[in-house]
């Protein structure tokens, strides 16, 4: 069957949020099914012209929390944003009842490193009971294979033709934000040189290992003297995820820090990267400001290309 025949239209959430539409995609490429949520921005009508597209990951938890804060700030008085159609990639189903096992297989590049730390951050939760044994099991195994290059090669591949073909989308004008594994899978896209992405956002990446696919990937390409122009790149860390009393955070902080060093050291040519701390925020609510952070960064109204120098703000 092709990957046409297994997509489903959800047209009952246009009643809820009158600019999002929703439909269901399966993927060949991957082997499962995903949820997609297309935000339009606010005044978007037939004529209008080719507008950037972003694509958002963790959808199930992150849809509510950003597309809405997204369309208020292209309503801005004063700084207004470059309207853009986003994207929210999720679950649905049992996928969508156990999305932190999934996207384990999705977010993580292949061949990372396992992640200890992870383990032992999740086993509270089973003597919590929040977690069951079985759910703690399959998310360690899914740990262990992970296919971040298959989710990577469904969104350039299979996702992103069916945006094409339904929505107004400027080709050279494509964005990627991902926060903790999330923020992961958008470095993995970066430092693999992914060909569709002009402005890629990462928020508190989850790098586990100071051998992490991330590094080496990024060294290759410094070794192999790669001129291919990299997408504008963001990143953030929240203040507090560097003093956590969670060792997941401190680790994550740890080998955040060597990969701002690692791209200040040695830039990619052409590169031009930005970062920012997100103050009184945890790890578990950062996502806000990450996004508006991304979003302020990369889509504030500006005169110039931005993907000409490498600038860190003071």
């Amino acid at each position: 069957m092709t990957v046409a025949a297994l997509e489903a239209w959800h047209p009952e959430l246009r009643e809820v949020i009158p600019t999002t539409r929703s439909f269901t995609l399966h993927s060949e490429l991957v082997g499962g099914a995903f949820a997609v949520w297309v935000t339009v921005p606010p005044g978007y009508g037939a004529g209008d012209a080719a507008l950037p597209v972003l694509y958002v990951l963790d959808g199930n938890t992150q849809l509510a929390i950003t597309a809405p804060t997204g369309s208020l700030m292209m309503l801005h008085e004063t700084t207004p944003i470059r309207p853009f159609i986003q994207v929210t990639v999720g679950y649905f189903g049992d996928d969508a009842r156990n999305f932190l096992k999934v996207r384990n297989r999705d977010l993580v590049p292949p061949g990372e490193p396992f992640p200890h730390q992870m383990a032992a951050h999740l086993r509270p939760r089973v003597e919590r009971g929040t977690l069951s044994e079985e759910q703690y099991a399959a998310i360690i195994a899914d740990l262990s294979q992970s296919a971040g290059d298959r989710f990577l090669a469904f969104i350039e591949r299979e996702l992103h033709p069916r945006i094409c073909e339904r929505w107004r989308v400027d080709a050279n004008d494509v964005g990627l934000f991902g926060y903790s594994y999330g923020g992961l899978f958008a470095m993995y896209a970066f430092a693999t040189a992914s060909r569709l992405f002009a402005l890629i956002g990462a928020s508190s990446p989850g790098i586990l290992s100071e051998k992490s696919e991330i590094f080496r990937h990024y060294d290759r390409r410094i070794a192999e003297r790669d001129d291919t122009l990299p997408p504008r790149l963001h990143l953030t860390i929240n203040d507090s995820e560097t003093s956590s009393e969670f060792a997941l955070y401190r680790e994550l902080s740890r080998n955040y820090l060597a990969l701002v060093d690692r791209i200040r050291r040695t830039p990619l040519p052409g590169l031009h990267a930005t970062a920012e701390v997100i103050r009184g925020e945890t790890h578990g609510t950062g996502i806000v400001d990450a996004y508006r952070s991304f979003v302020r960064s990369c889509y504030t109204v500006k005169g110039h290309d931005p993907r000409t120098e490498l600038y860190w703000p003071a």
